[in-house]
């Protein structure tokens, strides 16, 4: 029983949010009475960091420029309960959650895609940014296994629908988030094969279809006009960032006080967020929670290169490193389903004991 409860719930997040923090919840719950009961769960040391940033956000909203808006954003500060979790859970049903969940996901929306027809594939969860976020966190974390575990083909045919379904968002920060990860990976693996990685970019660009080409290269467009349209967002949260600087003006804040501080004439006259993660936890829970948030960046890398001998600790490490690269063009800790997946697969090496990688080549250089 409890390695099925741990299989879906590293799965849940691929397939639906409602179905994700609903074993959040019971995940919680179920660790909550292991702790009456007297039993010791040692989470994560970043789990600390982490909790800090929950206690400054929920600071945030208390003091928010509209209290009611910002305090219903708290709802979700339960999800950084998940290490918790995921210490408690079976290691080896988490890591097939995540690996076959994506692969199951990832196929099941390209069938989709052919019937649909969709500008963008979307998957189950209903925005393309949000599938694309997923997609390069299980793709770097299944190339990290196969790289250093004992090779699976069940792992490879994810890998394989994930890279289509991660390609068909044409979601270019979790595409930039990819390459960043798969490269931290092949270099630890070796060198060489970290040298061969462009090549093998270039060949998969080559073959895609016009509209991925087209959408790769605009990338490196500075008169792209969703490129433009980031530049301004990034200037206008700038000046944001001075209106509350210790606790921020509020987690939902920053669209709605957006319009007042952009620069007339100059796309968006509106936005969702400033697709940048580190500017917007700036902006909505200031000094304070963008500060707490890097100690627990810093602490999940700190700690997973300690363990880099260790079970998944270096797939969990490049999956962190694409996080963060993505989260310089997207706001990609503000989706629930890509932060439950997040704190999966960064929490998941300390499942483990002292289970070593199989591959004893894992550390040539």
């Amino acid at each position: 029983m409890k390695e099925i409860f741990c299989f879906l719930f590293s799965l849940s997040p691929f397939f639906s949010i409602t179905l994700a923090e609903g074993l959040v919840i019971l995940g919680a719950l179920w660790t909550g009475y292991r702790l009456l009961r007297g039993e010791k769960i040692k989470p994560p040391v970043f789990f600390w960091a982490l909790a800090l940033f929950a206690v400054f956000s929920f600071l945030s909203a208390l003091f928010s420029l509209d209290r009611g808006i910002s305090l219903r954003d708290t709802r979700e500060l339960f999800l950084y309960l998940i290490p918790l979790v995921v210490v408690s859970c079976a290691p080896g049903a988490l890591k097939k959650g995540v690996i076959l969940g994506a692969g199951l996901a990832s196929f099941l929306g390209i069938v989709r895609e052919v019937f649909v027809r969709q500008e963008r594939l979307t998957g189950f969860v209903g925005h393309y940014m949000t599938e694309g976020g997923l997609m390069m966190m299980a793709l770097i974390f299944t190339l990290g296994v196969l790289l250093f575990e004992d090779f699976r083909w069940e792992y490879l045919a994810s890998a394989f629908f994930i890279l289509v379904a991660l390609l068909l968002t044409l979601t270019r920060s979790a595409w930039v988030g990819a390459v960043v990860g798969a490269l931290f990976l092949l270099y630890r693996k070796k060198k060489l094969l970290a040298g061969l990685f462009i090549p093998a970019v270039l060949m998969v660009f080559l073959i895609s279809p016009a509209k991925i080409k087209e959408r790769a290269l605009s990338i490196f467009s500075l008169s792209n006009p969703t490129n433009v349209e980031r530049i301004n967002m990034w200037r206008v949260g700038l000046k944001m960032a001075k209106l509350r600087p210790l606790l921020g003006i509020g987690q939902n804040m920053a669209s709605r006080v957006y319009p007042s501080y952009r620069i007339k004439g100059q796309p968006p006259e509106e936005i969702p967020h400033l697709h940048n993660t580190y500017l917007q936890i700036t902006v909505e829970r200031g000094l304070l929670g963008i500060l707490s948030f890097l100690a627990f960046v810093f602490l999940a890398l700190r700690e997973l290169w300690r363990r880099k001998g260790m079970a998944l600790a270096l797939p969990a490490l490049a999956v962190v490193l694409g996080f963060l690269t993505s989260g310089f063009f997207e706001y990609n800790f503000g989706d629930s389903e890509v932060k439950i997946a997040f704190l999966i697969i960064v929490s998941l090496p300390f499942a483990y004991n002292k289970e070593v990688l199989n591959d004893k080549n894992s550390q040539e250089a």
